[in-house]
């Protein structure tokens, strides 16, 4: 951690000349260089390669050779490509011959692999739109909530497929004890004030007799060649287990990190899909997974025989988590897009198995800069469940770009509505800080058009609603005791007299526009598709 110096900004990142230059330098991988096979950029992915190799016949991945880590250039390259193409519109990247930790490291390392809009659509096997990647999220999303609502509330299960080692490509090469050298992988430092480098995608296997296997994401900083740290945040399924070994006795526990997934893996292991919330019984959300993908996960017993782990996987680390001596870990760069705090004591890992496959690849997170997996799957179970109880709910949507906010539109048919149907996701949802409600003609992912229903249509004074005490997610850089939060609930729908609105409520120009001359915009689109439509793809 520096101590020393004032904090870097991210302004101050960019302005680099070396970060500048690292941005230029998309360009063709040197002689050698590691390649994607475009045969393979097929639906179900069975890796993460046959992904980036998707993403990369879309155009929908940039080329970095010879950036330097340890200078901050690739996280300056991230910031720079959310500034100029959006959170949800910037490309993932793919990084070679990364400088990182005083060394240089042949890669690759690749992140924001779903952080464009479109992969909503490609992860589940849909064509992207041509030119409005909210239409593609909708198509994922329109597709995963027809599936509850026909399997009453549940995504499909596919049991994972056991292959045997031999055949597994995460078990080409087996190291054990002192041959295991963590640091020979590049993990990396992702911003100045961060305690170490850390690993930052990795599926954490961990196992109970009573909720059995579970895989989450939790950062994990690297301390040394077989030592490394895992955080378990307060209310997270790997804390509960470990917190429950320690109520039988038990001062260690088992634990995989599985890094470099398949994308449908990926997926369920940073989401809260399928939830746990009222669910103690065994979830396997391998099974999760390959019921999106319509395939099963081909898995592998990892070497000490604990867990069956994603045999696809770029590495696997395989060790024990000492619950009891505790060590200091962090800061580190979290999701809010603020440095999360350094903890006084966490938990260490002694890996002792590490597999791989032969020149494996690290996908990277640049926490709090893009938007870290798909979000449709997620998002349809908030959907199918507030319908359930509140049907008059059309659709959901907490934004990337601005962590703590929710947005939801309903088609309201009674007074005080509005409030009614927020305070069930401000309960609910610990990341739900500032509850926006809109009316079912809004677009609630546009968020000018939130801003827009805000100005216009909210009233202060009656249609607000302030929550105390409630419940803060663990990462909160504003919650007072990173447990409690308040919570602000905002109607912005058009208020009806009853709710203190105006005896009439005027009709928007652009409704009326369509209602006169119905199609008359896609008309001067295809009229003009050279003045009118956006091309620009990535």
């Amino acid at each position: 951690m520096i101590q020393d110096e004032p904090p870097i900004s991210r302004r101050d990142l960019l302005a680099t000349g070396a970060a500048l230059t690292a941005l230029a330098l998309a360009t063709e991988p040197a002689e050698g260089a590691s390649r994607p096979a475009r045969g393979s950029a097929r639906f179900p992915f069975e890796s993460l390669r046959d992904y980036v190799a998707a993403l990369e016949a879309r155009g929908l991945l940039l080329r970095f050779r010879g950036v330097n880590q340890d200078a901050y250039e690739a996280t300056a390259i991230m910031y720079a490509l959310i500034d100029e193409f959006g959170m949800h519109e910037a490309p993932a990247v793919l990084f070679e011959d990364l400088r990182a930790n005083g060394r240089v490291y042949p890669g690759p390392v690749v992140a924001n692999t779903q952080g464009h809009m479109d992969t909503e659509a490609i992860i589940f096997g849909l064509e992207p739109h041509a030119r409005d990647v909210r239409e593609s999220y909708r198509a994922a999303r329109t597709l995963l909530l027809d599936r509850l609502e026909r399997n009453a509330g549940n995504y499909t299960l596919i049991e994972p497929r056991e292959i045997p080692a031999s055949e597994a490509p995460c078990k080409q090469v087996r190291l054990t004890g002192d041959d295991i050298d963590v640091t020979a992988f590049p993990f990396i430092r992702g911003n100045p004030g961060d305690g170490g480098p850390y690993i930052n995608t990795a599926s954490v296997f961990t196992r109970d007799p009573d909720m059995g296997v579970n895989f989450g994401t939790y950062r994990c900083q690297v301390k040394g060649p077989r030592k490394v740290m895992v955080n378990f945040e307060d209310g997270q399924t790997g804390h509960r287990m470990a917190m429950a070994a320690l109520k039988r006795g038990e001062t260690t526990i088992k634990v995989a990190l599985v890094i470099g997934q398949d994308p449908m893996t990926w997926m369920v292991s940073s989401s809260r899909v399928p939830s746990r919330v009222g669910n103690r019984q065994p979830i396997d959300e391998l099974a999760v997974a390959g019921g999106f993908r319509g395939k099963a996960i081909d898995v592998v017993r990892t070497e000490d025989g604990e867990f069956l782990v994603p045999a696809q996987a770029e590495i696997v680390l395989e060790g024990t988590v000492d619950l009891v001596n505790l060590e200091p870990e962090g800061p580190y760069h979290e999701m809010y897009g603020y440095m999360g705090i350094a903890k006084a004591q966490n938990y260490v890992m002694r890996v002792d198995a590490l597999t791989h496959r032969r020149k494996p690849w690290v996908m990277n997170s640049f926490t709090g800069v893009g938007s870290e997996y798909c979000t449709a799957a997620q998002t349809a179970a908030s959907v199918y469940a507030l319908r359930k109880s509140h049907p008059q709910v059309v659709d959901y949507y907490a934004p990337h770009d601005s962590q703590g906010l929710a947005y939801l539109s309903i088609r309201k048919d009674a007074p005080g509505q509005g409030l009614k149907v927020a305070q069930a996701i401000a309960n609910f949802n610990p990341l739900s800080r500032i509850v926006i409600v809109v009316d079912d003609d809004i677009d609630i992912l546009d968020s000018a058009a939130v801003r827009f229903a805000i100005g216009s249509r909210w009233q202060p004074a009656t249609a607000t609603e302030i929550l105390k005490g409630k419940r803060a997610f663990a990462l909160d850089p504003g919650s007072p005791d990173r447990q409690t939060t308040s919570k602000a609930i905002i109607d912005a729908t058009r208020q009806w007299p009853e709710e203190g609105g105006p005896p009439v409520y005027q009709e928007l120009n652009r409704t009326i526009l369509e209602r006169a001359e119905p199609g008359v915009i896609e008309r001067v689109k295809a009229k003009w598709p050279g003045k009118l439509l956006n091309e620009r793809r990535f």
